[in-house]
């Protein structure tokens, strides 16, 4: 073998050699992008499943705070009364810390946050009752406010 062929020869493995780190690193860098990827559907399939759970407790926590607002003031000093107070705050502790917040409905009406039931005579698109509270699941909105929103007319005289 001569000079030029070896010259040529090893020309050619250093191309290759160039090439298969090119390779190498284009790979390395998919398998990164991909561990990601993976890590980020992960995180969506879990905050999934934590909001299809809660969206689940919503109507027991409808439930409890009920039942808690019904309590004449000679319940209020019972102990089970007080117990399920307690609950009912630690329940909506957790909830809170999994990213639950609730929906402001002492306003102006806002068709993405609050869902019309009803319609009074009142103040045009202010909130004047709230139906069922309404939840974010970290900002975006699990369940609108259900809400009576008053509209400008003439009241009826009796």
């Amino acid at each position: 073998m001569g000079k030029k062929q070896e010259n040529t020869k090893i020309e050619q493995l250093e191309v290759k050699v160039a090439d298969l780190e090119n390779q190498l690193k284009r790979a390395v860098a998919d398998y990164h992008n991909l561990e990601k990827r993976v890590i980020e559907g992960r995180s969506e399939l879990t905050k999934w499943g934590i909001s299809e759970l809660l969206v689940k407790l919503l109507p027991v926590l409808d439930h409890l705070d009920k039942a808690l607002a019904g309590a004449s003031e000679q319940e209020k000093q019972s102990g089970w009364y007080k117990g399920m107070e307690l609950a009912v705050k630690e329940l909506q502790s957790v909830l809170q810390s999994e990213g639950l917040g609730e929906i402001s409905a002492d306003g102006v009406f806002d068709p993405a946050l609050h869902e019309a039931l009803d319609t009074q005579v009142g103040e045009d698109n202010k909130i004047l009752d709230v139906v069922r509270p309404g939840y974010t699941l970290n900002g975006k909105v699990l369940r609108p406010a259900a809400v009576v929103v008053g509209k400008k007319g003439e009241e009826i005289n009796g």
